[in-house]
């Protein structure tokens, strides 16, 4: 249970890979506001207490005692501060035009982007598992319709009521449809009764003939209309750069449509699945998954970077104070009534939303820890 706190390789790894994710996010920020004429005033590897660092063209660059992420302090950009250091400065974050702060605090999330596309990009053109668009039946319920009506283990979809699909997620959305019920398992509004599928099976390499299997409206714990247990079949490919490039980006516009789903899932809503709601992992359950992804070789890992890294530029461009979002609402407000809100207001606001940030990083943590002592 503990040993994955042990494993020294797996540390290594998990902040190295938090490390070069942040620091091209931050990087993004330095790139810009220098371009625009902003005093960057430290860019910094890790957290203090600082270890050593180094002065070029009036920019302290440091390496810092806590090896997790980094970040870049710019001239009259502080959060927290009332009044700002060098405001009315020409160098200074508040003196430039509200587009120049704007471009500024976008270009962060826009480097993470690239980043994924970039390290996505090279772990296809490495060779790595990727979805063939069959999709495999490795478990049929016992007592389910599935099983009535002849479903094997080991059966391929090959297409349901003459449509082909070509992921395990969309053959359950419209298995749910069918039986009229919600994704939580809840009727659809107005109710109405299960609707037949006419369903085609490849078994053993050959087309069988068509079944013709009902979902059923009352589900067991743990399991859906058909009974059926589904998995999208990978196998290794390696493939061009543009072709790439292709998949790289459909990778990431599935995780950015994921993660835009995931707060109608927490609350319940149709696309929440019959398990409940998923489970939100924090930095302990990102260092167990690093750890398991590792053992898979460099473009897994790749894979992983990328997943992750769009995972913070889409989370860190949500309009919550603290967040580059947070700060980009405040700009853009700015601009548009051309007057900054209250220093004293956007700073309580700013401090407030890190201290719920926190408290959700706690609370997150704990139920990592919760996942490791029960072995989940």
């Amino acid at each position: 249970m503990f040993d994955i706190f042990g494993d020294i390789r797996t540390l290594v790894v998990f902040l190295l890979t938090f490390t070069v994710i942040i620091a091209v996010h931050e990087f993004g920020h330095y790139l810009t506001a220098r371009l625009l004429g902003m005093r960057v005033l430290e860019f910094a590897f890790g957290f203090p207490p600082r270890v050593f660092a180094w002065r070029h063209a009036g920019i302290d660059y440091s390496l810092n005692a806590i090896p997790f992420g980094g970040f870049v302090r710019i001239l009259g950009q502080d959060d927290f501060a009332i009044r700002q250091q060098g405001e009315g400065e020409p160098g200074s974050f508040t003196s430039k035009p509200w587009w120049a702060q704007a471009i500024v605090l976008v270009a962060g999330v826009t480097m993470n982007v690239v980043l994924a596309l970039v390290v996505l990009t090279a772990a296809f053109s490495l060779g790595t598992t990727a979805p063939t668009g069959d999709v495999r039946i490795i478990e049929v319920k016992a007592g389910s319709p599935a099983e009535a009506a002849g479903v094997r283990n080991g059966d391929l979809v090959e297409e349901i009521d003459g449509q082909v699909f070509q992921s395990s997620t969309a053959i359950v959305s419209y298995t749910y449809r069918q039986a009229g019920l919600r994704r939580n398992g809840e009727p659809l509004r107005p109710p109405r009764e299960a609707l037949p599928m006419t369903v085609v099976l490849v078994r053993d390499g050959q087309a069988l003939d068509p079944i013709v299997v009902t979902p059923r409206q009352s589900l067991p714990e743990g399991q859906g209309p058909l009974g059926l247990v589904l998995e999208d079949v990978t196998a290794p490919v390696a493939v061009s750069v543009p072709q790439a490039f292709g998949s790289a980006w459909a990778l990431t516009v599935d995780v950015v449509q994921q993660i835009a789903a995931l707060p109608g899932q927490l609350l319940g809503a149709d696309d929440a699945g019959p398990g409940g709601p998923p489970q939100i992992g924090g930095p302990i359950e990102i260092f167990r998954v690093t750890g398991q992804v590792a053992e898979f070789g460099v473009a897994a890992l790749l894979r992983l970077v990328g997943v992750l890294s769009v995972n913070l530029a889409v989370l860190n461009i949500i309009p919550f104070p603290a967040l580059d979002g947070g700060r980009l609402l405040f700009v853009l407000i700015g601009g548009i009534f051309r007057r900054r809100l209250s220093p004293q207001v956007e700073a309580a606001i700013h401090a407030i939303g890190f201290l719920l940030l926190l408290g959700l990083l706690v609370l997150v943590s704990i139920s990592d820890l919760r996942r490791v002592f029960e072995g989940g």
